[in-house]
């Protein structure tokens, strides 16, 4: 491929992505899309395939840094309780900063299932590190018995919806300005006490 063709590819996929989270799959024209890259309307057969193969892409690409981290920081030799804090950071901060990922993959989620089969090749080795990682914490004793499933539900659920509330949320409704380092610092360390106390050990019934 030249150096014209990476280009032409790298504007698409730009220009996509922010279409898509503009206007939703639906609202996005490949009219639209190829319009504001400056490229031919052919060119998105010619590089993705398909519209949905474009689509595809800009997801895939959303999602593989923060995979990469994922897998980088459940293959580290910290304990378990370290590697779940830097787990939920990392999340937090990739998803603030691109808010469109979340909006993106929800809509995989309600409208586009039949993608999901194609993000498995990403997806399936973070869910299996996910899982094996709360099940290393249990033996540790880091964290209480229960559902190794539920309890990776839960993990991921806070860093998406802290992102999305604290984000969206009006000026001067929450109690600390989430678009500073400090305030981003605020509720990082709220949820990751919040998780940590919602997975620690529960005490014994006896004691």
């Amino acid at each position: 491929m030249t150096d014209g063709g990476r280009s032409t590819r790298a504007a698409i996929l730009a220009a996509a992505r922010q279409l898509f989270a503009e206007e939703g799959y639906e609202g996005a024209t490949v009219r639209a899309i190829t319009g504001r890259a400056g490229a031919n309307v052919a060119s998105v057969a010619y590089y993705f395939g398909s519209k949905e193969g474009l689509y595809l892409e800009v997801v895939m690409e959303i999602l593989a840094p923060l995979a990469n981290r994922i897998q980088e920081i459940l293959a580290g030799g910290t304990s378990g309780s370290r590697r779940i804090q830097a787990l939920l950071r990392a999340v937090f901060e990739h998803l603030w900063d691109n808010p469109d990922q979340a909006q993106l993959m929800v809509e995989i989620r309600l409208h586009r299932t039949h993608l999901l089969p194609e993000l498995a090749e990403m997806l399936t080795p973070i869910s299996t590190g996910l899982l094996q990682l709360v099940q290393e914490a249990q033996e540790e004793g880091v964290i209480r018995e229960g559902h190794p499933l539920l309890f990776v539900m839960s993990l991921m659920s806070q860093p998406v919806y802290f992102m999305l509330i604290t984000r969206r949320t009006p000026p001067g409704m929450l109690p600390a300005d989430p678009h500073t380092l400090q305030g981003r610092e605020f509720y990082l360390r709220h949820m990751i006490d919040f998780v940590q106390q919602g997975l620690a050990i529960s005490p014994r019934e006896d004691a």
